[in-house]
């Protein structure tokens, strides 16, 4: 019988066609991801804990950086002069989340793995899911309704061309 394997699904491309509906619908989903990497803290054995360890070191490497990368790269620049305070404000945050999430891949890896993880992992797991859920509260809060409010049609198909690209 195979190893068991875990798949957290992505979101459609058709959604792209409003990129700010898009990274909210992503953010759903992440706050699901943080669900399932907070039970794996608290779990200490099961047969699907190397599975689902994968799938999370997986969104960890490449879905959230993209993510990360649709906003830092598209979304923020073309509405930095409506809210530069917010601005440098998620600038700073990016360090400390970039740090985290390079701490967390690498604490996933023994799980994955099929090893017990480091005695910090469950502190780690808390470190980033409480300053990750603050910066999706922060987006939703704040950058998704300036973006809605400053962005033009133009704008935001440019947004979309560009999120549709790197997932090319």
């Amino acid at each position: 019988m195979g190893a068991v394997e875990a798949e957290f699904g992505g979101l459609g491309p058709d959604l792209l066609a409003d990129p700010v509906a898009f990274l909210l619908a992503e953010h759903g989903r992440q706050r699901a991801l943080l669900g399932h990497l907070e039970r794996l803290a608290r779990r200490t054995q099961g047969s699907a804990r190397p599975a689902i360890a994968r799938a999370l070191v997986a969104w960890l490497a490449c879905e959230l950086p993209l993510h990360l990368r649709d906003e830092a790269d598209s979304l923020l620049p073309r509405m930095a002069a409506a809210a530069p305070a917010l601005m440098v404000r998620l600038q700073a945050e990016d360090l400390a989340l970039r740090a985290l999430r390079r701490k967390l891949r690498d604490a996933l890896a023994p799980i994955a793995a099929g090893h017990a993880p480091p005695k910090d992992f469950a502190a780690t797991v808390l470190a980033f899911a409480q300053l990750y859920r603050r910066r999706l509260a922060t987006e939703e809060a704040e950058v998704l309704p300036t973006a809605r409010r400053v962005l033009d049609d133009a704008a935001c198909d440019a947004i979309a061309a560009e999120m549709r690209q790197r997932r090319s």
